[in-house]
């Protein structure tokens, strides 16, 4: 294979092992289902039945809930209506401000929901509203101008056309997917990326501008009411169950979660099937969440929780098979050529993905610290030390501004037999800078991320009983 071809393929890799989108459904790669709570979810929602279910699915930001999500959507696609909303996208993108959901409030998150309901009904459903869209925008107009809180009228049909939004096909044969599929949009299930318009109108209405007083759930009432009549009005005319996911709350941090779940009951009246993705931090939540269940999505265990040095044989096939699929879609890609033979070494993917701690995205920076180095080496694959190389750069910054009482607690838990999550908020801080990762074989376990085992923690042997 000469240089040209070779560095096509590796350019091919980078591209594809991007660490930021989700898997289309091709390149997705399925857990052990006795550790993924959206596998059963989905036998539950197969299911009719009068009885609404409406979900909050927590984890750690990049452990692969995204592509989860999307893959839960399209299995169900045949049999509902879908509508996607990705919340992370829709602030980074269009709003210009990912800050902005850490100030999110009850009643801007349902209205941004009504945005997108009527997107998919208008582009993807067919669906020609009647007076839906005027009583949201006046819901939100009395919410904003309560609140002290100024501005145009808000178009709700101006808006949707700057919302991105993912919905299935509403009645009749799957419709094909768009030609792009950064999304992760599929075109064998139903599902399509709603892309923002290059007519689109600028966002008059700006949602988590800024810190005010909280609306409480009388004040938002009305625009849950609004949502809600087209929520109802959508599985009327079509004569199909709704199921509405949100994604990208996990980025809003902990303490907004519980503003917008546990001190206001809205969130778990929408009048349809509803999935929130949520971070890991919220997890002591149960007792204060009305309407919702909590389901747990933890990393990937690579780890056995008895012998944790191990890695585990089951959680190493996960990457295993995400790599193959990737590389096959690279291949597919090449003109003229397959690539390499072995560009990625079963032992070297076993060991990126053991020191990944079995959080995706990790995972996928890792390959592609080290196909970098690969390509400006034309080499024929990726060899120890490339992969020494990505531990190494990957290790320093996981590494980075640790102080002395953090790095203790992690060297105790690890001798902790039973690997217990500690107490306190120096725990809480290191679960959500992903120092410390939850897996879920045979119950809920926590281990420090094995990059930092690699040179930063030293655990002293546990005192003998």
């Amino acid at each position: 294979m000469n240089a040209g071809t070779q560095r096509a393929f590796w350019d091919q890799i980078e591209e594809i092992f991007d660490p930021e989108l989700p898997a289309e459904q091709a390149l997705f790669a399925e857990r052990e289902p006795d550790y993924n709570p959206l596998a059963k979810l989905v036998e539950l929602l197969e299911i009719e039945t009068q009885t609404l279910r409406r979900y909050l699915v927590i984890g750690a930001v990049g452990n692969g809930k995204t592509s989860e999500l999307y893959h839960f959507g399209a299995q169900l696609a045949e049999r509902r209506m879908i509508v996607l909303v990705d919340l992370w996208r829709h602030f980074a993108s269009t709003i210009g401000d990912s800050k902005a959901l850490e100030r999110l409030q009850t009643w801007e998150l349902l209205g941004l929901v009504g945005v997108a309901l009527y997107r998919a009904g208008v582009d993807r459903f067919g669906h020609k509203w009647k007076h839906e869209p005027k009583q949201l925008q006046q819901a939100l107009e009395k919410v904003r101008k309560s609140e002290g809180g100024e501005g145009p009228e808000i178009d709700v049909a101006k808006l949707s056309k700057a919302m991105v939004v993912v919905a299935s096909a509403a009645v009749g044969a799957l419709a094909a997917g768009p030609a792009g599929l950064a999304l992760g949009a599929v075109a064998d299930t139903g599902l399509k990326v709603l892309d923002a318009g290059a007519d689109a109108a600028s966002w008059s209405w700006y949602p988590g501008k800024a810190a005010r007083k909280a609306s409480d759930d009388h004040e938002a009432r009305p625009v849950l009411d609004a949502v809600n009549a087209m929520i109802m009005t959508l599985q009327g005319a079509y004569g199909r169950r709704l199921l509405i996911l949100v994604d990208g709350l996990d980025r809003a941090g902990d303490e907004r979660v519980r503003t917008l779940f546990a001190e206001s009951a809205l969130l778990g009246q929408l009048n349809c099937d509803a999935v929130w993705i949520a971070p890991d931090g919220v997890r002591r939540l149960d007792a204060s969440i009305r309407g919702l269940t909590i389901q747990e999505l933890c990393n990937v265990p690579v780890l056995d929780r008895k012998q944790p040095n191990e890695p585990r044989e089951a959680g190493l096939r996960f990457f295993r098979s995400l790599v193959t699929k990737r590389l096959d879609r690279a291949r597919s890609k090449l003109i003229g050529s397959s690539g390499p033979a072995d560009p990625f070494p079963t032992e070297l993917v076993d060991e990126l993905a053991y020191y990944s701690g079995g959080v995706t995205r990790d995972f996928i920076k890792l390959v592609r610290l080290a196909t970098s180095k690969a390509l400006r080496a034309d080499a024929d694959a990726i060899d120890v030390t490339m992969v020494e190389y990505a531990l190494r750069e990957s290790r320093r910054a996981k590494e980075r501004a640790m102080n002395a009482a953090e790095i203790e607690l992690l060297e105790r838990l690890m001798t902790d037999p039973e690997r217990k999550l500690p107490e306190g908020e120096i725990a809480a801080q290191l679960l959500a800078e992903q120092r410390l990762l939850a897996y879920p074989n045979e119950t809920t376990w926590y281990y420090p991320h094995p990059l930092l085992t690699l040179a930063l923690l030293k655990p002293k042997p546990s005192s003998p009983s």
